[in-house]
């Protein structure tokens, strides 16, 4: 039978422990305790109590300031205390593994009430799925950092009172020692690259610049809106640049526009290594994206246009312009309304559909900029838009349609 985990202990290990180091330890920008606390809250827990002795307490409690987040809903108990279990099971975490929130909420939805302690396949000593009968036990292993624990585990085993479900998704990240951490934000950060990446521009050129410039914000003041609106003004001055004659303005707009979409990148991984995404960022991040191809085709448009074919180039434009809206919105406003895409049942939506959701990002459009404008064959960039972008949005609604779940009712905690 499925249980409903809603309560989550995490144990700082005893003061006298090397492990206790790792306390004031930063993981891209954020304390230890408070990404432990946002992942298992993300992650559906509504209940959370940190065991830590009072001298730890004291240290702690500043983090946890200004996190608005979980202001009221921690509970601190010392080591000797009765934790009182609030229910069937507690989910226990100790402080030095780093989890992301839908791979740990997969997992819980997949624990099963067994009577005895649940940890996932192949991957240490945490999370912990705990009955209330052994919650004591386990929160004081757990005092004995990664020793206690393990040996914790061992007799459970020994007495068959352990049961292992698979972790699917993004791995654990365990933080032995601050010389980890950033072994353990590339890992994270890699972990960050999408499905709907690119396969080409994407993978080779933008991940790899902006998971260089993230690794250097994330521990910066620098928000995630800010930097989505580096990137809007990046992307305008690169396509005021493009609507120059020139080989120098071309290579210049060129590389300004790549920098934008590598800043696009930029944002969404410092939004959700530092728990800072919201709904109105993923609009603005979107919409900005957005903006900036219009800019980009707007100003292509107005270079080519001469006095006797501005018309010719207007219509051009003006079809490049709606293809490429017309594919943004089929695009985002599946995104924005959560609800899974089914193409249709036919042999060609089926065919279609994968080709599809590969060529769902940036990467076409920047492929198509950089093989026509340094050749100075803006108008080729203006036909691929207006030809492909135009069967792109078209093809899809054909396959998926329109999702039937309003997109402007859904709050999604995702950037």
């Amino acid at each position: 039978m499925r249980i409903v985990i809603d309560t989550a202990i995490v144990v700082c290990p005893q003061p006298d422990l090397p492990e206790a180091r790792l306390l004031g330890v930063r993981v891209a920008g954020v304390p230890l305790l408070t990404r432990a606390l946002l992942t298992a809250q993300l992650a559906g827990i509504e209940r959370f109590s940190v065991v830590a002795s009072a001298p730890q307490q004291a240290a702690l409690r500043g983090q946890l300031d200004g996190e608005a987040r979980l202001r009221g809903r921690v509970r601190w108990l010392e080591p000797a205390e009765d934790p009182g279990a609030q229910s069937a099971y507690s989910l226990v975490l100790p402080v030095s593994v780093v989890l992301e929130a839908g791979a740990l909420r997969g997992w819980l939805r997949r624990v099963v009430d067994s009577g005895s302690v649940t940890v996932p396949d192949a991957a240490g000593t945490a999370p912990l799925a705990v009955p209330a009968g052994l919650l004591s036990q386990c929160i004081q292993a757990a005092l004995g950092g990664q020793s206690g624990l393990t040996r914790f585990l061992e007799k459970l085993q020994g007495d068959r009172r352990l049961v292992t479900v698979p972790w699917e998704g993004i791995r654990q990240q365990p933080v032995r020692s601050a010389a980890e951490v950033p072994a353990v934000e590339r890992a994270m950060l890699q972990a960050l690259r999408s499905p709907e990446d690119g396969p080409i521009v994407d993978r080779f050129v933008n991940r790899a610049l902006s998971a260089f410039i993230t690794r250097g914000l994330i521990r910066s003041r620098v928000t995630p809106n800010q930097v989505t609106a580096a990137s809007l003004v990046t992307g305008l001055l690169g396509a005021w640049l493009l609507g120059i004659e020139g080989a120098v303005p071309s290579l210049l707009g060129l590389a300004l526009f790549q920098l934008s979409v590598i800043l696009d990148h930029v944002d969404g991984e410092v939004a959700r290594l530092k728990f800072l995404f919201s709904p109105l960022g993923k609009w603005l991040d979107n919409v900005s994206d957005h903006v900036v191809d219009l800019a980009v085709i707007a100003l292509l448009t107005w270079r080519v246009a001469g006095e006797r074919t501005a018309g010719y180039f207007a219509v051009l434009g003006l079809a490049a312009a709606i293809g490429v809206t017309g594919a943004f919105a089929v695009v985002f406003w599946w995104s924005v309304s959560e609800q899974p895409r089914a193409a249709r049942t036919t042999a060609p939506a089926q065919l279609l559909a994968p080709v599809l959701a590969f060529l769902a990002n940036r990467d076409g459009f920047s492929l198509a900029l950089w093989a026509t404008v340094p050749l100075g064959r803006p108008t080729w960039f203006l036909w691929a838009l207006a030809l492909g972008a135009n069967a792109y949005w078209v093809a899809w609604l054909l396959i998926y349609g329109l999702p039937t779940r309003d997109p402007l009712a859904v709050e999604r905690p995702a950037r």
